[in-house]
Order: C-alpha cells, then structure tokens, then sequence
C-alpha cells in the first residue's frame, strides 16, 4: 500500500515538474551594438545586445500545450543583474511578421535591451512557429504567451550551456494597439497569479482596445467609417478557433455577406496577409456602398445580435476578451491619442475610471496629443518615448555588490525648490546638461551644466515625482528619482 502511495505521489510530482518546463529551445539570431541601437532609437543607449528565437510551450486557444515562439533581447553585459520586460506587440499582417523573425516591431524590444532590460516579446498563439488561425485580440492567449515566454527565459538563465546573463524579479510591461491590450492581459495575469515569481515594477499600455464588447463595438460598428475593416474578419476567425463550444452553431456565412466570404477564406488560409484582405474589402466595401463601414460586410441578424443582445454568443465572446475590470496594483499608464482612427481614445478613459472605481490608486490615462489629434501612426511615437522614461524611473539595474550608478561621483539632488547638480571636474567631461522628464515622459526641465557645483531653480514646476539624468556628449551618466515636494 506504502508503495503503491509513494509511486502515486512520485507521479504527481512528475506531472508537476513537466507542466512546469516552458523552454523548448533557443536559437541566435543576431547581435546589434550600443551605437546601431542608438542610431536606431534617436536617443543614447548604454548596451549592445543579442537576440535569440526561443521556442517555448504555451496553451492554445482551447487549453492545448503546444510549441510557440518569441523573440530574447539581452543585454551585452554578463557582470550586471537586468529587469525583464514584458513586450507584446501590435497587430501584424501574418504569421512570418513577428518580432522574432526581426519583424513585426522588434525595434522596441532591441531599444529596451539597449537601455538595460532583459525583453520577451512572444510572437503570440497561431503567429511565429505557432501552428493555427491566430485567435485576434483573444485575451487569454495573448496573456499567457507572454507569461510563458517569461517563464521559459528564468529556465534559459540557469542553462549552463547558453550564454551567460542575469535577471531580477522586477518586470516592466508594455505593448501598442493589440499590444496594448495583450499587455494589459498579461499585467493581469501575473498580478494574479505570478506575484511569487515576478514583481512588476510599472506597465504601460499604450492606444489598445481595452473595451472590446463595448467601447470598440459603438467604435467600429457605427455609421462612422472604419478603414481598418480586415480586424473584424480577423476577429471573428479567432473567436470561433477559440470559442468552439460557445460559437460551434455560428459560421462565416451566418456573419458575413457572401461577396466578402472568399477573401475572408483566403485570409484564413494563409493565402493573402492581413493588409490584403484590408483592400481588398475596403473595394468591395466603397463599390458596393461608397465607404468602408465594417457594418456593411455583417448580415443584418448578426449586427443586430451584437449590437442589442449581450447574451448572444458572439457578445459572450466579445465580453470575456475585456481587460480592464480589475485593480491594477504596480504603478500603471494608459497612453491614447483623441484623434486615434483604429483604437478609441474612449477605451483609456473607461479602463482608468473602472480601475478607480474598483479601488486602483495607482492607474493614469495620458494624453499624448495636445496641440492637435493624433491618428493611430503618429500616436506611436509620444507613447513609446513616455514609456521608455516611465519605466527608466523605476527601473533597477545592479551588480552583485551594489545599485549601478553610472557615475557615482556626482550628486544630483533637490533643495526645497532647487535643483542641486554637482559635477566632479574632469577634463574629459564637455557638452554635459541636466535634464527632468515628470513620469509620463515629458521633458519639463533642462540646463547646460559646468563643472563643480550648479543650482537651478524649478519652482515653476509642480509637486510629484521626476526623472533627473545628467548627460555628457548625450548619454545618461547619472539617473536619480526626485520628488519635489
């Protein structure tokens, strides 16, 4: 009896031990140095980095492990402890166009790797190596795609046959579009379920379509046109590969009209990419009704049900891919655009004020537009800066000694309303400045430094907390976290 018990826990643990290995495999794929990241990014970076495609094991849409693949950008320095970055990406025209064929926007995950984390960008389910219709905007999927591929690095840390570098707990975590919302599922899960494993130091999701069922449906369903009209045929592709049960009585045919089926098939089919489909129903679109409104393509039934009946089972699918119904913990920015054509600026401002509602104290929605709207391209670029300091104002970089300051020689402080910078006199230094961006990426503050002892007045600016850098021949030598009172 003894036996048979122990043999059944030894089972057990078995089951356990393999559930738990997420690493299949890694692979090189290239190197960039500190000075073509930097050429890349606009702005001064501090590393080089390698990339690797890691192929990992991740739920399907229906439960099933199978092999995925992502892309590893590490930094090119063994003696320093980096954080992990969470990285997912935007919508992509098909399976080869993923970060970790170095397409499908790896430049952020590079650029972050540069300025010192450790990034995971997962080509998500049905995308990369990933067999299957890729289930669009399906939360579920998107979330643990990421996490796995986080997993599957802490195993490639302790492998002694891969190159050596070196992770902490912390974990930053951002994406854009449906990155923003694949984010904004990943930061749930782990909050959730993987505090024991990671601490997440801030997460930025940026223009994502957090309101699915409602928010986007009113947004791209109107009478309004909608150009980017292949999301929806995407969209319902996915929720019938992961919905099988709940959406099994529904086809294509019962959705869409027949003129737009074929070349929703050919997109299925991997025929045409997503980019393709677009045009081609945009065509079909403007020569049958003179604008491209998504509505149009849908049979009357199927709109109305989605539009008025929330306990239909497209709604259902719709409602269970919302990400914004929880309390958010780590420190937590919501970038958007008002002049957003693809993702509703509405979507921030409903997720920071449901968030609130539920006792969040830690959510902002940014506006990153100001002078005049943005459109979903141009909004890119404020969101992705604004992130890269928002996260560097949080960030930890250590050795095995101490917390890494780049020059520890020179303090920079505040005195009541005064910014204190103090520069050691050294012959080599020459061009330098001090610069303060608030958390939300804006630069609020710059001055010309000399050497030896400097004071700047900022009472102009207001109470909270700032990201001061001194820079010399522009790159960062001195980053501290300031609080002007």
């Amino acid at each position: 009896m003894k036996k048979r018990i122990l043999l059944a826990f030894c089972f057990v643990l078995a089951a356990i031990y393999l559930h738990a290995q997420k690493l299949e495999s890694a692979v090189y794929l290239d190197s960039y140095s500190a000075a073509q990241i930097t050429a890349i990014a606009g702005i001064p970076v501090q590393y080089g980095a390698d990339l690797y495609k890691v192929r990992y094991f991740t739920p399907d849409a229906v439960g099933n492990e199978h092999v995925a693949s992502g892309l590893l950008c590490i930094p090119q320095e063994t003696s320093l402890v980096f954080p992990l970055a969470c990285y997912q990406h935007g919508t992509v025209g098909g399976r080869e166009d993923v970060p970790s064929r170095l397409a499908g926007g790896f430049q952020l995950p590079l650029v972050l790797s540069g300025l010192g984390y450790i990034v995971c960008a997962a080509d998500f389910v049905g995308l990369g190596d990933s067999p299957g219709v890729h289930p669009y905007v399906h939360a579920a999927t998107e979330a643990t795609a990421g996490v796995d591929l986080l997993l599957a690095v802490k195993e490639l840390e302790e492998d002694d046959d891969f190159p050596e570098f070196h992770s902490s707990r912390q974990l930053f975590i951002g994406g854009y579009s449906q990155g923003g919302h694949a984010s904004m599922a990943a930061h749930r899960l782990v909050e959730a379920e993987y505090s024991s494993v990671f601490d997440v130091g801030a997460a930025a999701h940026m223009s994502g379509p957090y309101s699915i069922s409602e928010v986007m449906v009113d947004f791209t369903l109107g009478d309004a046109e909608y150009g980017t009209v292949s999301y929806l045929a995407w969209l319902v592709l996915g929720y019938k590969t992961a919905y099988p049960d709940l959406l099994d009585s529904i086809e294509l045919e019962d959705v869409f009209k027949q003129e737009y089926l074929a070349d929703i098939r050919a997109f299925e089919n991997e025929e045409i990419n997503l980019w393709t489909l677009n045009a081609r129903l945009s065509n079909i679109l403007i020569a049958n009704h003179g604008a491209v409104r998504p509505r149009e393509m849908m049979k009357e039934d199927a709109l109305n049900f989605v539009l008025t009946d929330p306990t239909h089972p497209l709604s259902q699918a719709l409602q269970d891919n919302d990400t914004y119904d929880w309390v958010p913990q780590a420190p937590t920015n919501l970038y958007y655009c008002v002049g957003d054509e693809q993702v509703s600026f509405e979507n921030a401002i409903v997720a920071e004020q449901v968030m609130k509602d539920n006792g969040s104290s830690s959510v902002n929605a940014l506006r990153m537009d100001s002078t005049f709207p943005f459109d979903h391209g141009q909004c890119v670029s404020p969101a992705v800066t604004s992130t890269v300091f928002f996260f560097g104002a949080l960030a930890d970089i250590t050795s095995s000694f101490h917390h890494l300051s780049f020059l520890d020689e020179a303090d920079l402080y505040l005195n009541g309303t005064q910014l204190v910078c103090d520069v050691p006199i050294d012959q080599q230094w020459e061009s330098s400045a001090v610069v303060l961006h608030s958390l939300d990426g804006k630069k609020v503050f710059s001055a010309d430094l000399s050497l030896g002892m400097s004071i700047h007045e900022i009472s102009h600016l207001e109470k909270g907390f700032y990201i001061a850098n001194i820079l010399n021949k522009g790159h960062i030598v001195k980053t501290e976290r300031l609080v002007k009172m």
